[in-house]
């Protein structure tokens, strides 16, 4: 998935695999910085684990999905310009699928 965001169960979300592409960094390193940010019970709302199918070896993975909050808890101590650019990629695009998603719940008596 090449999206940077997108929408899982209702909630606008990122992955651990796109915070590894995108910030150059090893996959199971950020699934280990999660896991260690898990163990602060106020963090369980942020991240879902959940499983991906390998493009190449058709074997399943571990990766977390996670909310606006448990990316911005995970990457605030991500530095360079990389990162500096990715986190207001991310917040750009959160905000635009924010407005998407509430125009498209406008009630009906305010459409002219």
């Amino acid at each position: 998935m090449n999206q940077l965001v997108f929408k899982s169960n209702n909630q606008i979300v990122t992955s651990s695999r796109n915070i590894a592409r995108d910030f150059g960094k090893e996959h199971f390193n950020v699934v280990r910085d999660i896991e260690g940010i898990l163990k602060n019970e106020d963090t369980q709302q942020m991240f879902y684990e959940t499983t991906y199918i390998h493009e190449q070896n058709k074997q399943k993975y571990k990766q977390y999905l996670m909310n606006r909050d448990g990316f911005t808890l995970l990457v605030m101590g991500f530095t360079g310009k990389k990162a500096m650019k990715f986190k207001l990629d991310y917040i750009n695009a959160f905000n635009r699928m924010e407005k998407e998603l509430k125009e498209l719940h406008v009630p009906s008596y305010m459409i002219d």
